[in-house]
């Protein structure tokens, strides 16, 4: 049976799930590289110091994220459904250590990549995964 896109109901082409999969990977990467941007620029102010070392160890512990999408694995989808409280924690630390950049980030992977793989959770649920590839 074909993967059902949940927005249209209508039946996904493995190219379209493959394309989806690889952009939502590629999306993921990008907002690492420029948390990278926004921590290297923060540690030039005093005030951001502690921002800055927030942001990095937020990093280092989401950086293999984009294999876990690209593996489908089924512990994305749990993150993005068990990490609300993660996603606004983030955010006050951003908004109240003047990370408005970071703040953007937080709500690009909330709005677009968090939203695609809920929607499209039969991409990730039922895939086997070796536990050395888990966050």
């Amino acid at each position: 049976m074909l993967p059902v896109n949940a927005q249209a109901g209508m039946p996904l082409p493995q190219r379209a799930d493959e394309a989806l999969v690889r952009s939502l990977a590629s999306q993921f990467r990008a907002v690492n590289v420029l948390w990278i941007v926004i921590t290297v620029l923060q540690v030039a102010s005093c005030a951001g110091v502690f921002c800055a070392a927030w942001n990095v160890y937020v990093l280092v512990q989401r950086w293999r994220i984009p294999r876990l999408i690209e593996a489908r694995s089924p512990a994305v989808v749990r993150m993005y459904e068990d990490d609300i409280a993660w996603f606004v924690t983030f955010l006050a630390m951003n908004i109240l250590l003047g990370g408005v950049v970071g703040a953007a980030l937080i709500a690009w992977e909330f709005f677009a990549i968090r939203s695609k793989v809920l929607a499209n959770r039969h991409l990730f649920e039922g895939v086997a995964v070796p536990a050395g590839q888990l966050a």
